[in-house]
């Protein structure tokens, strides 16, 4: 989910930050005014109702909240400007607090993509540098997913509904799709070993890895599970595609291609690799129906074969 926080001015993040606090810490939280609070958004004083869980273990103390928000969509925890801004600017106000013991806690929020490897690597540094063990960045996948989704009274509070578009389209026809291709799949002549040698040494290697670059999409994941594991059940899909018995099969497939690239476009700032946006597809696809058992594996062959013919993703 993307509830376009972008779209919201520093205030009204400053705001929705303080509130979903009251939710996880308590309803005794203290803002403090714009400009005049030393680096602190808010403050909190005893034991979190449900930080960082919601069983034991919940911290304590004295908080320290902090909002920094963005209106760049595409921006990260692991932009330099931003770690520059935080380890220059907030850390020595950290320190500051510690040293006059009034911080056992600090809570970063932010609108911007928390990146696992970059995310933690500036954690650790602040925790070094200030000495507070108990820290944490909390990114808009966190916000989104975690607070916003199982607080939908903060979502209607702050009107986020209205900003957010969730990544949706019609499954239904690509459902049929599957089910006859595998019913088919029997009576599709195996012509397998010639025809994967030749799409191999027809397609444009160097094209194709232009294209990986352009959508993110990892070496290792179109070695591993597109080369080696789809690509040969390709001229079994163009076979079903061609057959005319399959004519409204085939406008079905074009459709859903359409529709899906138009939402991969509008939605792709959401993911980080092209590979995250295959598994979530095939996740939606697969939610909650009975219908594809014993044919599930046929939805990646059959978005990895859209892909491969360029008709998702950038050319």
């Amino acid at each position: 989910m993307d509830y376009r926080l972008d779209l919201l001015n520093d205030t009204t993040f400053e705001d929705l930050v303080n509130t979903i606090c009251q939710k996880i810490l308590g309803t005794g939280i203290i803002v403090f005014s714009t400009g005049k609070d030393g680096g602190r958004d808010g403050k909190f004083t005893g034991t979190a109702r449900n930080w960082p869980s919601d069983t034991t273990d919940c911290w304590s103390g004295k908080f320290i909240i902090q909002a920094k928000h963005t209106s760049n969509p595409i921006s990260s925890c692991s932009d330099n400007d931003f770690e520059n801004k935080i380890l220059n600017e907030e850390v020595p106000k950290l320190i500051i607090l510690k040293s006059n013991n009034e911080i056992d806690n600090y809570l970063l929020f932010t609108n911007r993509k928390y990146s696992g490897i970059k995310g933690e690597e500036l954690c650790q540094k602040i925790i070094k540098e200030t000495g507070i063990s108990n820290t944490a960045i909390i990114g808009k996948e966190t916000i989104n997913n975690t607070f916003l989704n199982s607080n939908k009274d903060i979502v209607k509070q702050y009107r986020l509904n209205e900003h957010h578009i969730p990544f949706d389209f019609s499954d239904d026809e690509i459902k049929e799709i599957i089910i006859a291709f595998k019913i088919q799949l029997p009576e599709i002549s195996d012509k397998i070993k010639n025809e994967v040698d030749k799409i191999k040494y027809n397609y444009d290697i160097i094209e194709k890895m232009e294209k990986n670059k352009k959508n993110k999409l990892s070496e290792e994941y179109y070695r591993e599970e597109i080369l080696s594991k789809s690509l040969m059940e390709f001229r079994k899909i163009e076979e079903f595609l061609e057959n005319p018995i399959n004519t409204e099969f085939k406008d079905y497939y074009f459709d859903t291609a359409h529709e899906l690239n138009q939402m991969i476009t509008f939605k792709r700032i959401d993911f980080d690799a092209f590979e995250e946006l295959f598994i979530f597809i095939y996740k939606y696809i697969c939610d909650g129906t009975t219908l594809l058992k014993g044919a599930k594996r046929h939805i990646t062959t059959f978005l990895h074969y859209m892909y491969f013919e360029c008709l998702i993703g950038i050319k």
